[in-house]
């Protein structure tokens, strides 16, 4: 439950930064929360399975691939949510950046899951 949250705080960050740089100016914070909400299930629930079948993919594109698993679990929330986002260029580079800050969470925490370990 916690890392649905996370999950969701993160998603709302990055939606929030969308709406504050201008690729989606016309997007009320009612929509942000929703499309986090969505996509943060999504992520939770399919987008293991997108990552599976995009693993061959990924080892011949060294790991371009795996954006587009991204980009699918995207467009999927954002049907879910009433299609809040418009046009593939906007999606795509949304996509682009959940993945790298679901990267760069997974990271840190496996690191302070290691740091807890050592500290045992």
């Amino acid at each position: 439950m916690i890392r649905l949250l996370a999950k969701f705080i993160i998603y709302c960050l990055v939606l929030g930064l969308s709406l504050v740089t201008g690729l989606t100016p016309d997007l009320p914070m009612k929509a942000i929360l929703i499309l986090a909400a969505v996509l943060a299930a999504v992520n939770t629930l399919l987008r293991p399975i997108f990552v599976a079948l995009a693993l061959p993919f990924n080892i011949l594109t060294f790991g371009i691939a795996s954006v587009f698993a991204n980009l699918l679990s995207l467009v999927i929330a954002n049907a879910i949510a009433g299609r809040p986002l418009h046009g593939f260029w906007v999606m795509l580079l949304i996509a682009f950046v959940v993945m790298l800050v679901d990267d760069a969470h997974h990271a840190a925490r496996s690191r302070a899951q290691r740091m807890r370990l050592n500290q045992a």
